[in-house]
C-alpha cells in the first residue's frame, strides 16, 4: 500500500497518462488529419496544398460539400424537432398509474429545453455530419434562478418589487468535438470501454475556484499549458494561453487501491488487488490529480453519450458526410479551378510584343484603361497570342461531378425538373427517409434515448424535491419525426380517396392528417374536428326524455298487465273457495300462463323498438334539422307573401 496520499496520486497519475498518451496517439494518427481535412472542406477554405501544379491561380472550394452537411443536419434537426413533443417516456406495463410518467416526461422536457438542449443537439448533428461521430456530455449544475415578486412594503399599502433567488439543479448537454474526446481504441462504444476522457484548455480561474469551493485538490499550476502544443483547433474558444490550464477529466474503471475510501478514513486495504471500480479522475496539465474519487451517480454509469451518423462496423468512430463526399469534392475543385485559369487566359490572352516597338525601359502589362505606347504602329508592335477555347464538355464533367457527391452523401436536389410531379417528388421524399432513417435510428437508439435516461437519473437522484417520483421504471422512446410523417402523410392521403366519406374511418384518418401536419393551426383544427365528432348535447338531450317517456308507458303497461294478472289469481282463489268441488283444470292455469308470457314478449318487443328507434332517430337527426330548417323558411316566405298581397289589396 501507498506511503502517502502524494504517493498515491502519483501512481494513479502514472497509470492514467500511459493508457490517454497511447489513445491519444491512435487518435492523432488514424483520424485528426483526416477530420482537419474535412473541417476545412466544410469551411471552403482554400490552403496551399490544394495546388495540383505549380502555375495553378484559381483559390476556388466548392460549396457542394458544404451544401451537402448542412442539408443532412438540417434534416435530422427537422425530423428530430419538428413536432412540439420529440420524445416520451412510456411506463412499465406493469404499473397501473401511468400519469406518474406523463408528469414527469412534461417536466424534464420543460427543464432540458429551459437549459439548452435542441442547440446542443444541433451542434452534434454537426459535429456528426462533419467528422462521422456525434459526442455529447451531460453535466450536472448547481444554480440560481432570479424570479422578480412583489413584497408588500409594512405599514402601507403599497408594494415594492424584488428579486427572489432560487437554487436550482440543472442538467445540461455539452457537445465535444471528437478532438477533445478519448476512448480506449479496443472499444465499440462508451459503456464498454475501459474508460474516456475529455480533454480541453479552460482559464485558470476555472481552477481556482474548484479548488476554493473544495471540489478540486489544492494543487501547484505553474507552467500554464501551451495550447499550441497540444494540436487544438485555434479557432475554437479558448482562454488567453498565457493565463490557461489543460484539463482531462478521465471517466471509467481504475484500480480500487488507487482511490482514498472516504474522506474521514485513509488507512485501507482490500483483498482484491487489481479489483477495478468506476470512478472520476480529473488531471490538470497531465501532471497533478486535482479529484479522484468514485463514480458518485445513482445508476453509476458515465456521463458520455455518442452516436455514428454512418456505421463502421467495429469502430467507434463513424463515417460522416464529409468523409462519403470527399474524393468527388477534390476531383470538382481541381476541375472548376483549372477551368477558371483557363477562362483567365481566353479572356484576358497574353501578348507579343516588339521590343524594338516599345519605349526604353517600359514594364509592359495588360490592365483595363491601361495606355501602352509604341513607336510606331501599335498593330505591328502588339499581337495577342491565341491560347485556344475552354472545352465546353467541362461544364458536363462538373454536374457529374455534383451528382456524385449528392449521390455519395444523399443530398438529393428536389429542385430539378425531373421530380416537378407529385409523384416524383414523392418518391424523392421517400429515398431521403430511407437513407436518413439508419442515420436518425443511430442517434436516437444510442444517443437520444440515453440521454434521456441519464437525465431523468440525475434529476430523481439530485432534484428530489422537483421529481418525487415513487415509480423508477420508465421506458423512453422517440418518435421518427418530420420525414416519416410526410411520407405517413402521402399514404394516408391514398387510403382517404378509397374511404367513403359516411365512414367512421374517414373521420379518423382525417384526423390522423391533421395532427401528422406541419400547418401553424393544427391544433385548433383538432379541436375543432374532435368538437364536431362529439353528438350535439341538445340532440342527445331530446332523445333522451324521448326514450324516458318511452319507457314510462312501457312500465305502465306492464304495471297494469301485472294488476290484470293478479286479479285473475284473485279470482281463481275465489272460484276455489266457492265451489271446493270445481277445481280449475291445469289447462286453464296454462293459458294464464302462456298469456302473461305473451305480455312478457310484447313488452320486450317494445323495449327493442325504442332502441331501434333511438339508433334510427340519431341516423335521422341532421336529416329533421334540414326539414326543420327548410319549414321554418317556407313559413317564413308565406307571411311575407300574405304580407305583401295584403298591402296590395288595401292599396288597390
Amino acid at each position: 500500500m501507498f506511503d502517502d496520499k502524494e504517493t498515491q496520486y502519483q501512481a494513479l497519475s502514472s497509470w492514467l497518462n500511459y493508457r490517454l498518451e497511447s489513445w491519444r496517439t491512435h487518435r492523432d494518427t488514424n483520424y485528426v488529419a483526416k477530420w482537419d481535412e474535412y473541417y476545412r472542406l466544410w469551411r471552403g477554405i482554400w490552403v496551399e496544398s490544394d495546388k495540383l501544379r505549380k502555375s495553378e491561380k484559381s483559390r476556388l472550394v466548392s460549396p457542394a460539400l458544404q451544401q451537402a452537411v448542412e442539408s443532412a443536419v438540417a434534416e435530422l434537426e427537422e425530423a428530430t424537432f419538428g413536432r412540439g413533443k420529440w420524445f416520451d417516456v412510456q411506463d412499465d406495463y406493469l404499473d397501473q398509474e401511468k400519469q406518474d410518467a406523463e408528469y414527469i416526461r412534461n417536466l424534464l422536457q420543460e427543464d432540458l429545453e429551459g437549459t439548452g438542449v435542441k442547440d446542443a443537439i444541433c451542434e452534434v448533428f454537426l459535429n456528426s455530419a462533419i467528422y462521422g461521430t456525434g459526442v455529447g456530455k451531460i453535466v450536472v449544475e448547481q444554480n440560481v434562478t432570479r424570479v422578480p415578486q412583489e413584497v408588500p412594503v409594512e405599514g402601507t399599502m403599497t408594494a415594492t418589487r424584488q428579486l427572489l433567488e432560487v437554487p436550482t439543479i440543472d442538467v445540461k448537454i455539452e457537445p465535444i468535438s471528437p478532438k477533445e474526446f478519448l476512448i480506449d481504441p479496443s472499444a465499440n462504444s462508451i459503456d464498454e470501454a475501459l474508460g474516456v476522457a475529455h480533454e480541453v484548455v479552460k482559464p485558470r480561474y476555472h481552477v481556482v475556484d474548484g479548488i476554493k469551493s473544495g471540489i478540486y485538490r489544492d494543487v501547484p499550476l505553474d507552467g500554464d499549458y501551451n495550447t499550441a502544443n497540444i494540436g487544438f483547433d485555434p479557432e475554437s474558444k479558448q482562454a488567453d494561453e498565457s493565463d490557461s490550464v489543460k484539463i482531462t477529466e478521465y471517466w471509467g474503471l481504475v484500480p480500487k487501491r488507487f482511490l482514498k475510501k472516504s474522506k474521514d478514513q485513509d488507512d485501507f486495504e482490500y483483498t482484491k488487488k487489481d479489483e477495478l471500480v468506476e470512478a472520476v479522475v480529473t488531471i490538470v496539465n497531465d501532471t497533478y490529480i486535482l479529484r479522484a474519487e468514485e463514480n458518485a451517480f445513482m445508476m453509476k454509469d458515465r456521463p458520455f453519450i455518442s452516436y455514428q451518423h454512418d456505421i463502421v462496423p467495429n469502430k467507434f468512430w463513424g463515417r460522416g458526410v464529409c468523409e462519403k463526399g470527399y474524393n468527388p469534392q477534390k476531383a470538382l475543385d481541381t476541375e472548376m479551378r483549372a477551368r477558371i485559369d483557363s477562362l483567365a487566359h481566353t479572356t484576358t490572352p497574353m501578348m507579343g510584343a516588339d521590343a524594338t516597338k516599345l519605349p526604353r525601359g517600359v514594364k509592359f502589362e495588360i490592365r483595363p484603361g491601361k495606355t501602352v505606347l509604341t513607336n510606331g504602329d501599335p498593330r505591328n508592335a502588339l499581337m495577342p497570342l491565341n491560347m485556344g477555347q475552354t472545352d465546353s464538355t467541362t461544364f458536363q464533367q462538373v454536374a457529374s461531378l455534383q451528382n456524385m457527391i449528392q449521390m455519395g452523401t444523399g443530398s438529393a436536389d428536389l429542385g430539378t425538373a425531373d421530380r416537378a410531379t407529385s409523384s416524383g417528388m414523392s418518391m424523392a421524399q421517400s429515398a431521403s427517409i430511407k437513407r436518413q432513417k439508419r442515420t436518425l435510428m443511430n442517434f436516437q437508439n444510442t444517443f437520444l434515448i440515453p440521454m434521456i435516461n441519464k437525465s431523468l437519473h440525475r434529476k430523481i437522484q439530485f432534484d428530489v424535491d422537483r421529481y418525487p417520483v415513487v415509480d423508477y421504471k420508465f421506458i423512453p422512446y422517440s418518435t421518427m419525426g418530420i420525414m416519416a410523417k410526410e411520407l405517413e402523410m402521402t399514404q394516408m392521403v391514398q387510403v382517404l380517396q378509397t374511404v367513403p366519406k359516411d365512414s367512421p374511418a374517414y373521420n379518423v384518418i382525417l384526423l390522423s392528417m391533421i395532427q401528422n401536419s406541419s400547418i401553424h393551426n393544427r391544433d385548433a383544427i383538432v379541436q375543432q374536428l374532435m368538437q364536431g365528432q362529439q353528438p350535439n348535447p341538445e340532440q342527445q338531450q331530446i332523445q333522451q326524455v324521448g326514450v324516458q317517456l318511452e319507457i314510462a308507458e312501457k312500465e305502465a303497461q306492464i304495471k297494469k298487465l301485472n294488476a290484470m294478472a293478479e286479479e285473475e289469481i284473485a279470482k281463481a282463489i275465489k272460484w276455489r273457495a266457492e265451489a271446493a268441488n270445481l277445481q280449475p283444470t291445469e289447462a286453464d292455469n296454462y293459458e294464464k300462463i302462456l298469456k302473461l308470457k305473451k305480455d312478457e314478449a310484447s313488452i320486450a318487443e317494445t323495449q327493442s323498438r325504442i332502441t331501434n328507434r333511438n339508433v334510427e332517430t340519431a341516423r335521422t337527426s341532421p336529416e329533421v334539422d334540414h326539414l326543420r330548417s327548410e319549414t321554418a323558411l317556407n313559413m317564413a316566405n308565406a307571411r311575407k307573401i300574405a304580407r305583401e298581397t295584403e298591402i296590395n289589396n288595401i292599396i288597390q
